[in-house]
C-alpha cells in the first residue's frame, strides 16, 4: 500500500483514482518490488545542492554530492561522474555566451560535444545539472517542477552576469524550463532549442501529476547508460508535465490570446520524434516566437503543417532529409540532434546501442546480440517500417551535426534570418 501525503488535496486524490483506469498504459512489465529492493531506486538522504554560487563552488558541491550518492553502472567511476557534472567552457569569452539545460533523466553530457565545438568557435557555454539527475534514478522521487524552475532561473541569472550577449536554450524538458525563464527576462539575445518538449505525443502524460504518489515507478529498467537514467520515477514525469502546463499558461493567457516572445529563436526538431508533438511545437514557433530572426531546422521529409501554403513564413524553415538508406537511417530520433557520428558514446564507432526501441522482444534481442550485423537500421523509438524484416536501434547521432553547428554560429552572429536559415 502506498500512503498519500497529508498535503494532497481531495481533488487530486479523486483525479488520481479516476486515472487508474488508464494507468496500465503507463506501466511496463517491470516490478515495483524490483525497485524497492535496489538501492539505486531509493532517494539519497543527502540533499542535492541548489542555489549555489559562484559556479566553481556549485561544481564543487555537485561533485561531492555525486561522489557520495551516485550508483555507478560501470567500473570507471571518475568518468561517469565527469559525464554527469555541470560544466563550462570558453571561460575567457565574455561577449557572447550560451546557457543550456538538459532533459528529463538526462545529464550535461548531452551537451558536451556541442559545447566543446561551439567554444572552439568563440562562444562561452555553461551547462547546469537539474536536481535529481546524475546520481541514481531514486533521486527522481523527490523532484518537482517548481524546484527545477527555481534552480534554472537561479543558475541562468548567475551566468547572465558573465556575458554581454546572452543566449539560452535546452534539450526537451530543458527547453521548456528556459523558455519559461525567458518570459521574465529582457536581456536574452536568442534561444536555441533541441527537441523542445512543449507538448508530449502521449495524452496519458497529463495524468502524471495526479498519480505520482500512487505509482512512483511506471518503468523500471536495467541501468547501463552512464549518461542518463533508463528508469524514470513518476515524480520526474510529473515535473515534466507541470513544465508543459506552466509553459502553456505562458503561451496562451486565456480567451485565445497568444503571448509572444519577441526573441530570435533557432529550433531543431525531428519530424518522427516519438516523444514530442512536433506539429504543436511548430505551431508555437509560428504563433508565440514573433521575432523576424527565427529558423526551424526540421529533420524529416514533409514540412510541418503550419508552413504549408503559408508564404509569410518563407525563409524560416530548413529541411534536412533523414531518409538516408546509405547510412541505414530511416528517421531522426528525439535525442539524435545533439551528437555527431564521431561521438565516443553515441557515434558510429561506439559499441553502445539502444535496442529498447518498441520493436518487439525478438528484434530487440537480435539487436542486442549483434545478429542483425550489417543490416541493423537506425531511427526513433517505435518507428513503423514497411520492411518488417528490419531490426532497429535508436538513432543516437546527427548526420548533419557539423551543418547544425554552422547554423548555430551564424544564428549567434549579426547575420539576418535569411542568411542563417538556408542550406
Amino acid at each position: 500500500m502506498v500512503l498519500m501525503p497529508q498535503h494532497v488535496s481531495e481533488n487530486k486524490i479523486g483525479q488520481s483514482l479516476s486515472a487508474l483506469v488508464l494507468f496500465p498504459l503507463l506501466t511496463s512489465c517491470h516490478s515495483f518490488d524490483d525497485a524497492q529492493s535496489d538501492a539505486s531506486f531509493n532517494a539519497s538522504t543527502q540533499p542535492f545542492p541548489t542555489q549555489v554560487a559562484p559556479f566553481d563552488n556549485y561544481k564543487e558541491q555537485v561533485l561531492n554530492y555525486l561522489s557520495a550518492n551516485r550508483s555507478f553502472v560501470g567500473t570507471d567511476k571518475s568518468a561517469e561522474i565527469a559525464m554527469n557534472m555541470p560544466f563550462e567552457c570558453g571561460i575567457s569569452v565574455n561577449d557572447k555566451g550560451l546557457f543550456l539545460v538538459h532533459g528529463l533523466g538526462d545529464s550535461p553530457y548531452f551537451f558536451r560535444e556541442l559545447a566543446a565545438t561551439l567554444c572552439e568557435k568563440g562562444l562561452r557555454v555553461r551547462v547546469m545539472l537539474l536536481p535529481g539527475h546524475g546520481s541514481k534514478p531514486g533521486d527522481m522521487l523527490s523532484v518537482s517542477y517548481e524546484q527545477w524552475q527555481v534552480e534554472t532561473d537561479f543558475q541562468l541569472e548567475q551566468f547572465a552576469s558573465t556575458v554581454e550577449q546572452l543566449y539560452v536554450g535546452g534539450f526537451s524538458t530543458g527547453a521548456n524550463l528556459t523558455t519559461i525563464s525567458a518570459f521574465d527576462r529582457n536581456d536574452i539575445n536568442g534561444m536555441i532549442h533541441f527537441s523542445p518538449a512543449f507538448k508530449s505525443r502521449f495524452f496519458v502524460s497529463k495524468l502524471a501529476p495526479y498519480i505520482d504518489t500512487l505509482y512512483p515507478w511506471p518503468n523500471v529498467e536495467a541501468e547501463d547508460n552512464p549518461s542518463r537514467y533508463n528508469s524514470t520515477a513518476m515524480p520526474g514525469f510529473a515535473a515534466y508535465q507541470e513544465s508543459v502546463n506552466a509553459l502553456a499558461r505562458r503561451f496562451d493567457n486565456g480567451n485565445g490570446n497568444k503571448t509572444s516572445l519577441d526573441v530570435p529563436v533557432l529550433m531543431v526538431l525531428a519530424e518522427k520524434d516519438s516523444v514530442v508533438d512536433t506539429q504543436h511545437v511548430a505551431q508555437r514557433f509560428k504563433e508565440n516566437f514573433t521575432n523576424d530572426k527565427k529558423c526551424l531546422l526540421w529533420q524529416g521529409e514533409e514540412a510541418p503543417d503550419v508552413f504549408i501554403d503559408n508564404p509569410s513564413m518563407s525563409g524560416q524553415l530548413l529541411m534536412q532529409s533523414m531518409n538516408l538508406p546509405e547510412e541505414r537511417i530511416s528517421a531522426a530520433s528525439h535525442m539524435s540532434s545533439l551528437f555527431s557520428a564521431r561521438n565516443s558514446l553515441y557515434g558510429t564507432q561506439s559499441t553502445f546501442k539502444i535496442c529498447d526501441n518498441g520493436q518487439g522482444s525478438e528484434s530487440e534481442a537480435r539487436c542486442k546480440e549483434g545478429k542483425a550485423g550489417e543490416d541493423l537500421w537506425y531511427g526513433p523509438w517505435g518507428y513503423d517500417d514497411e520492411d518488417a524484416n528490419r531490426v532497429y536501434a535508436r538513432l543516437t547521432y546527427n548526420p548533419y551535426f557539423d551543418a547544425m553547428i554552422d547554423k548555430i554560429v551564424a544564428f549567434t552572429s549579426d547575420e539576418s534570418a535569411g542568411d542563417f536559415c538556408t542550406l
